[in-house]
């Protein structure tokens, strides 16, 4: 891997991580801020889907901009927005102002996924591998993000927590601008041979939709898995001789689980590169459906089991779709096909934290797994049919 590349993975993977610990420090501090202002854990919960959907709808704007301006400018934009927008949060005198600050964090954070692929698709000579990297920064992230807020807010207030995690936001962003702005040349062409003189995206158009369904799919089933599974392992986890608050052992239980996402992020990546894409998406979800239902239907170890091995397939599943988009797309296309892809899995997804929410109240909590276990179904269609097509056109192409 060239310096560019490394430096490239790096910095980007960093991004990843603030952008999931960013992500999760509202829902840790949420009491906090209940308490002092005086509102409704209602009214923070809407301003929390606010902060997500925007997240969400940043993609499409953001994948069209990666067409025409340099990804490392966008990955600079985010930095600097995250870094201001925390600020903002942390010290934000009323909930009108949190408010605005909020939807600002969340378009800044929204930049992110559609920059990031379009950009290490575009540097990287392993796909697979470097998809893999950027997704263990990530999955750093998520790991760790609740336990720095809640260490943080706990010592100094949960306005420090934003103010603190803006100091790396404001560095990353000096640390993009000044990096390489050498433009390095595409690495990588799309598996289906395009035209010279017209890139046509006609034929891409039947796997691509497979693709984005699976992640609409996998969206709805990760959002609403980070939204509930730490309450619903500290219901059904009981480790007495720790003597944990319900509160600390959600957080440390959840954290235990997608720390497994980290080899699951460098297993797909690594694969990416020796297997066929296609068919390591459909293990994945092939894997996912039973793991949701276990999940669903016990308690205790084997529930920690279940929930550890569910976020390693999941997470698994990162590096291999970003590797199948930047296959199927042509390259002046693949910022805004990488914006779409994270629409569908953050903003379509952000919703399923009100499906599954009312499904918990209708039919009790466990059901939230076996309705995510029926999403993970309609992924086990799609990455079939994806299969299936690839294998045609290879015998079709030899």
């Amino acid at each position: 891997m060239r310096k560019f590349e490394k430096q490239a993975v790096i910095y980007t993977s960093s991004c990843h991580g603030l952008v999931h610990i960013l992500e999760l420090t509202y829902g840790v501090v949420l009491i906090g801020i209940a308490q002092e202002f005086g509102t409704s854990l209602f009214v923070l919960g809407i301003l929390a889907n606010i902060m997500g959907f925007a997240f969400g709808i940043m993609a499409l704007p953001v994948g069209l901009l990666a067409d025409r301006i340099s990804e490392r400018r966008l990955l600079m934009l985010c930095c600097l927005g995250m870094g201001v927008s925390s600020i903002a949060i942390g010290l934000s005198p009323n909930i009108q102002i949190l408010r605005i600050a909020l939807l600002a964090l969340g378009l800044s954070l929204g930049i992110y996924h559609p920059a990031g692929s379009a950009f290490i698709a575009r540097v990287a000579t392993n796909r697979g591998m470097s998809f893999g990297y950027v997704g263990v920064g990530g999955n750093i992230g998520l790991a760790l993000g609740p336990i720095l807020a809640s260490v943080i807010a706990s010592a100094l207030g949960w306005r420090a927590s934003y103010l603190i995690f803006a100091i790396p936001a404001i560095l990353l962003a000096v640390m993009f601008f000044f990096f390489n702005r050498t433009e390095a040349p595409t690495t990588q062409q799309p598996i289906i041979t395009v035209s010279t003189a017209k890139t046509e995206l006609r034929p891409f158009i039947l796997p691509l939709a497979l693709i984005f369904c699976a992640s609409i799919m996998n969206g709805l089933i990760l959002r609403g898995t980070v939204t509930f599974l730490p309450l619903y392992l500290s219901e059904r986890i009981h480790l007495s001789f720790l003597n944990l608050d319900s509160i600390l052992a959600a957080g440390s239980f959840a954290s235990i689980a997608f720390a497994f996402g980290v080899g699951g992020q460098f297993l797909g990546g690594y694969l990416s590169e020796k297997k066929r894409r296609e068919s390591l998406a459909l293990v994945i979800a092939i894997a996912t459906v039973p793991l949701l239902t276990v999940i669903g239907n016990t308690e205790g170890l084997e529930l920690m089991t279940a929930a550890a091995a569910f976020a390693f397939f999941s997470f698994m599943g990162q590096p291999i779709y970003n590797s199948l988009i930047a296959d199927y797309s042509p390259p002046d296309w693949r910022g805004r096909l990488y914006g779409i892809a994270y629409f569908c899995s953050f903003g379509l997804g952000s919703f399923s934290a009100s499906i599954l929410g009312y499904v918990a109240v209708q039919f009790g909590i466990n059901w939230i797994f076996m309705v995510a276990a029926g999403f993970a179904l309609v992924t086990l269609a799609c990455t079939t049919c994806l299969l299936v097509r690839a294998l045609k056109t290879s015998r079709h192409n030899k």
